[in-house]
This record gives C-alpha cells, structure tokens and sequence, in this order.
C-alpha cells in the first residue's frame, strides 16, 4: 500500500502530460513540483468483471512501483491505466514493461 502522501487525489489533470503505450498498460506521468512521487493504478472492469483479478493486478503494480521508488526520480505524478492486454501475461514481463515505460519516460536511469 502506498504512503498517503504518494497516493494520486481525485481531480489531478493530466492534460499536459508525457505519455507512454505498452500491450499491458498506458503510463501518464507529468511534473508535481513537490519533492515526492504520488502514483495512481486505475484497472476498469473491462479488464476483468471479478474484483479478486483486479485487485490482484492492482497489488503487483503497487509492489513493483515501490520496488522501483528508490530509483524514480522524484517530483512526479504517475499514472498507471490498465489495459486487456495484462491478462495471460507473467509477472517478470509486466515487470520488464513497467521497468522500461519508466526508463523511455525519462523517470529512472537504464
């Protein structure tokens, strides 16, 4: 679970924001002039009708982000958006993507 300070609020704007695509997920991220980090996971019911799969996916991106945060440069909003794509995919490849999203965003170094 993330800290309350790194959790995105309701009603942040990404209109300005760097976008990045993957198959599994898109990334928005944006500059928060603050000197931490807040991430947000959004996974729709699109992906998966049952709660347990979406908050199963909701957990491993969490944990891999917070893996990461030591590396992340700080001062950013990060929004993750699910898409149908995660499904049948393993851990250590949503792991690879979500490594190099961050490092194609410019947030961490390679």
């Amino acid at each position: 679970m993330f800290k309350k300070e790194n959790r995105l609020v309701p009603g942040i704007s990404f209109s300005n924001s760097h976008l990045i695509s993957t198959p599994q997920f898109l990334l928005k991220e944006k500059k928060n002039g603050l000197e931490i980090n807040r991430f947000g996971i959004v996974v729709s019911k699109k992906i998966d009708k049952r709660a347990v799969i979406r908050n199963r996916i909701k957990r491993f991106f969490r944990t891999t982000l917070l893996n990461l945060e030591k590396k992340i440069n700080v001062g950013h909003d990060i929004l993750l958006i699910v898409k149908k794509g995660i499904i049948g995919k393993t851990k250590e490849e949503n792991l690879l993507m979500v490594r190099s999203a961050l490092e194609k965003a410019g947030l961490i170094k390679k």
